[in-house]
């Protein structure tokens, strides 16, 4: 257990801390069908790979000369794990003129500055079919990222082993990167991480000009999407996925219990984090809505952000998106239902209202 131990602080930049059989996991993935399950796989593998590679060129990252004015604005989508964070960055990343962190960053997470300023290419359009993703992760080497392999140099793990805590320091390594990032490629930057809704405060403290896109799903289906994460990514359905409560030490050991408290806890969580930072620099966005009109939120962006002049606004053609809320689980699904409607806590505190998109045409 010791050399485990040892050897999961070794390759935290790669396996989340919250993993406790990565070789399970590993299987899951590989039987998954999934494409940015095997890529991710394989990319991860080359990471560890080129990890002496990585090493050098860390020497040379370290004499990039630190940046001072903020450049930006630097938009961050966060918001609970399985809500569309992943689908709401795929696109955003395909129809505004921003810089991402890619993929092929996983094989230098010590130089990405210097990986991206040698490598980024100009991405092919995903097309409203390619919105593909595996709990978080894309396939293809110049696809956006969501950098776990960076976020995690700069946030602590919680009692849950999930990162929600953001130091002073990290901070400051954070805010150094986004700026450098938005130097080198000369445009505002888009990124995404689920836990940031949990110390998106604490990213405004540091990094000026920064924006958040919290995302919400409706109650029934984000429930059964996260049941499904912790029996298919943590092969534990007992094991929590995602942000969450770490003041409850006393678990229910009941799943459908468990991840209601968990969204109600999120949504109160996203409030707090809105009212810390103001609701000009933290949206709530609707994931149901976004799929049918993602147009609007580009729009809203572009208007809002990005500052576009509306003669200059290009016309985001953007196809509404079927969701994903299906039930996979009729048994299950029914339970949560049930529970939804008899749930003290979430009688006890709706969900916050999420205020309508509008794209150009609707405005």
């Amino acid at each position: 257990m010791r050399v485990w131990e040892h050897t999961k602080r070794a390759l935290s930049r790669f396996i989340p801390s919250h993993i406790n059989n990565p070789f399970g996991l590993v299987r899951r993935m590989l039987t998954s069908g999934k494409p940015a399950a095997t890529s991710t796989l394989f990319m991860t593998a080359l990471g560890i790979i080129f990890t002496p590679f990585d090493m050098l060129l860390q020497v040379f990252e370290r004499r990039r000369k630190p940046v001072e004015n903020s450049n930006g604005p630097h938009i961050i989508i966060c918001g609970p794990a399985r809500s569309g964070t992943t689908l709401v960055y795929q696109i955003l990343a395909d129809a505004l003129p921003v810089s991402y962190i890619r993929n092929f960053t996983l094989l230098y997470s010590r130089a990405p500055l210097l990986a991206s300023a040698w490598f980024s290419r100009k991405a092919p359009r995903f097309g409203k079919n390619k919105y593909e993703n595996y709990y978080g992760k894309t396939a293809g080497l110049q696809s956006p990222c969501e950098a776990n392999h960076l976020w995690n140099q700069w946030v602590e793990p919680d009692e849950s082993g999930f990162r929600t805590r953001m130091t002073s320091e990290g901070g400051k390594k954070m805010a150094q990167f986004f700026k450098q990032f938005s130097a080198l490629h000369q445009k505002p930057t888009l990124s995404k991480n689920n836990n940031a809704n949990a110390f998106a405060d604490v990213i405004a403290e540091h990094l000026d000009n920064v924006y958040f896109i919290c995302l919400q799903r409706d109650t029934a289906y984000l429930a059964q999407s996260l049941i499904n994460a912790r029996v298919e990514i943590n092969g534990d359905i007992y094991q929590n996925y995602g942000v969450t409560d770490t003041t409850k030490p006393v678990k229910s050991k009941d799943p459908v219990s468990e991840v209601l408290e968990q969204i109600q806890y999120l949504d109160r969580l996203a409030i707090a984090q809105q009212k810390k930072v103001g609701a000009k620099h933290f949206w709530l966005v609707d994931y149901e809505t976004f799929c049918e009109d993602p147009a609007a939120l580009v729009t809203r962006i572009q208007k809002e952000i990005l500052t576009t002049n509306t003669a200059e606004l290009s016309d985001s053609a953007l196809s509404p998106i079927k969701n994903n809320n299906q039930v996979s689980n009729p048994e299950l699904f029914e339970k949560l239902q049930t529970a939804i409607t008899s749930h003290s806590i979430l009688e006890e505190q709706p969900r916050p209202e999420v205020p309508a998109l509008r794209s150009i045409g609707n405005s």
